[in-house]
């Protein structure tokens, strides 16, 4: 289950941070940008994404209330890996970092989850890595699928075709096929922008 914080914390944020309401398809900052402030989702849900030279973009995550992002601001004078735009309307909270350091000096449970956060999304992302260098593309849907309900705890997946081709490196049509054939044996419920995972055993079967 991904880890997010507690909403007994989000007015710390609100306290040593600022608040930004932002519509669907906002950018709130790109790849490369310098690094300094930790964000916290209060409403909505945000998209990090990776963008290859030559244009191509790779959904890594998408993010929902009570995730943080800009993890890299904890190391001085580095930049952003990837970059965040809204999937919906959303507020976020943008702290700088040395004020969330002072309070986490004061709260060990907090200090707890921020770790706990990071370490998650290191493991997220190294998972992501094994899919794309070994699964083939029908893996990578089965496993993206599992994987998200999982973390979720929810089989109710709000994701569109085209959302699931960037976070699997695939392209819609590839994907769109793939999750048809899934309906087919009865694995998967669709509908416009959302997935239902029905039978969690015979996706996993597919995998490695």
């Amino acid at each position: 289950m991904a880890v997010r914080i507690p909403e007994k914390y989000f007015p710390t944020f609100f306290a040593v941070g600022q608040a930004q309401r932002l519509p669907a398809g906002a950018t709130v900052f790109m790849q490369g940008d310098p690094a300094s402030n930790i964000y916290l989702i209060a409403k909505g849900r945000v998209r990090a994404f990776a963008t290859s030279p030559s244009g191509r973009e790779t959904t890594l995550e998408v993010l929902e209330r009570g995730r943080l992002f800009g993890d890299s601001s904890f190391l001085s004078g580095t930049y952003r890996s990837v970059s965040i735009q809204t999937v919906t309307d959303s507020e976020i909270v943008a702290a700088a970092t040395d004020k969330l350091f002072s309070v986490c000096q004061s709260s060990d449970e907090l200090t707890k989850f921020i770790f706990q956060h990071m370490a998650d999304t290191c493991n997220y992302l190294t998972h992501q890595i094994t899919r794309l260098v070994h699964y083939n593309s029908v893996q990578r849907v089965a496993d993206f699928l599992l994987c998200e309900s999982e973390r979720r705890k929810s089989s109710l997946l709000p994701y569109t075709h085209e959302e699931i081709a960037n976070s699997v490196s695939l392209n819609r049509v590839t994907v769109s096929r793939i999750l048809s054939d899934f309906k087919a044996h009865g694995w998967i419920e669709s509908r416009y922008g959302s997935i239902s995972v029905a039978d969690r055993a015979q996706l996993s079967a597919l995998l490695p």
